[in-house]
């Protein structure tokens, strides 16, 4: 059916495009592409790749990330020109509202924000005619080979992990290939590139997500609706939540950082400084057992559902929290979550059967060793050492009798009679 349609349609015309060639350092074509999602915890995150080629060069600059927030493309933006030794005079971008406001024929109106940063690196930002991707066809086609030629049919553990092949893939691949157009390699014509560059500013800008909060009453602030512990003396106090992709910190109005955590980028999720929440509880001490089952629950999905399962029966659940916090002390959260899973699935319920399936997971991996001994929270039964003894001086308890001697046989005679037969 297709060749019999083109038949009767005849040759269709197709556009013909002039090849545009610029000078070393004018300009880089820049762009984001989409390459599915990616699982954190509970969560899928879309994930995107920012890529930044060089037009002469044809150098390439890839970098993957959760959003395309404006601080993380202005940061990407950073981490290209420090790769690439220098700053172009002018960038290529597509519609991108990070970029492009509004584009109306030849009228342009730019984001004041992206435009200060680029003023603070001293390019120029322009904008390719709306729906026209040929006009960026270096980066276009960048995004399609680490498509073809990097990303699909791999496999990596999480975003750090595919960072790294990524920087590998760029590296030994990418930049050092013989390029089809200019047969040369990319990194060689670099070297040439970086010396027709600007420099670099001595002052890198501020990357940073900033935004103001208020502590809450739990002594928290929100950020990405994950909330992160702050010590309890400012609740209430406005602070500023200062974050890149690694970090997340917590600044006073005058500058004093108050809290630091580890970004979180699953959702819904409570990241707490144990200092902070001991502070706490040494002002409230009977919330300590509410704590250690929201910490607990908030372990896995598996473990919430776990403690669901024994408020509804007739175990304590006080006590039994107590229990399992001390087999997450000592066996760590791996293991534990692991424990705690397979009794879910079995429907047996408690810190026994949750220790005897951790100790068969161990004795599969291979870990004969029996693990340290749990303890029990009481400091006086704690510091008794019981030392095992031979099982053989129970024997001492049991002293070996002497074999009574045989009892004499009685003669079939009657009792009474005599030898002679005489009553």
């Amino acid at each position: 059916m297709r060749r019999f349609v083109a038949k009767i349609r005849g040759p269709r015309s197709r556009k013909a495009f002039l090849r545009i060639e610029v000078d070393p350092g004018e300009q880089a074509q820049v762009d984001w592409g989409s390459f599915g999602q990616l699982r954190i915890g509970g969560t899928q995150r879309p994930l995107s790749c920012f890529v930044m080629v060089l037009s002469w060069s044809r150098a390439l600059f890839l970098d993957f990330s959760l959003d395309q927030r404006m601080e993380t493309f202005c940061a990407m933006h950073r981490r290209a020109f420090e790769f690439f030794g220098g700053v172009p005079r002018k960038a290529l971008y597509d519609n991108l509202k990070s970029v492009v406001l509004h584009h109306i024929g030849s009228t342009v109106q730019f984001n004041p924000s992206f435009l200060r940063f680029a003023g603070h690196y001293l390019f120029e930002p322009t904008a390719a005619p709306p729906r026209y991707p040929q006009a960026k066809g270096r980066v276009e086609g960048a995004i399609r080979m680490i498509r073809h030629s990097f990303f699909y049919g791999r496999s990596f553990s999480d975003l750090a992990d595919l960072r790294a092949q990524a920087a590998a893939w760029r590296d030994e691949v990418c930049n050092a290939r013989l390029h089809a157009t200019t047969r040369e390699r990319p990194k060689d014509r670099l070297l040439v590139e970086r010396t027709r560059l600007r420099a670099l500013p001595d002052r890198p800008p501020d990357t940073d997500l900033v935004v103001p909060a208020i502590v809450s009453k739990e002594a928290r602030v929100q950020l990405d609706t994950n909330t992160y512990s702050v010590p309890h003396g400012h609740v209430g106090q406005t602070v500023f939540v200062r974050a890149d992709d690694a970090c997340v910190r917590v600044l006073a109005e005058d500058g004093q950082e108050l809290a630091r955590h580890d970004r979180c980028w699953d959702r819904r999720r409570a990241i707490e400084e144990p200092a902070h929440i001991e502070a706490m509880l040494q002002k409230r001490p009977n919330g300590r057992s509410h704590k250690s089952r929201t910490h607990i629950a908030n372990l896995a999905p598996q473990c919430r559902a776990y403690l669901q399962e024994i408020a509804r029966r007739r175990i304590s659940l006080d006590s039994e929290t107590r229990k399992l916090h001390r087999l997450l002390d000592r066996y760590g959260q791996e293991d534990f979550v692991d424990g705690v899973g397979r009794a879910l699935v079995a429907r047996t319920f408690g810190a026994h059967y949750v220790r005897a399936c951790m100790d068969q997971a161990r004795f599969a991996r291979g870990l004969h060793e029996p693990p340290e001994p749990i303890v029990t929270g009481n400091a006086t039964a704690d510091a008794i050492n019981v030392v095992p003894h031979d099982l053989e001086s129970y024997d001492a308890l049991f002293p070996k009798q002497e074999a009574a001697p045989h009892e004499e046989v009685l003669s079939d005679s009657a009792p009474g009679d005599d030898e002679s037969g005489h009553d």
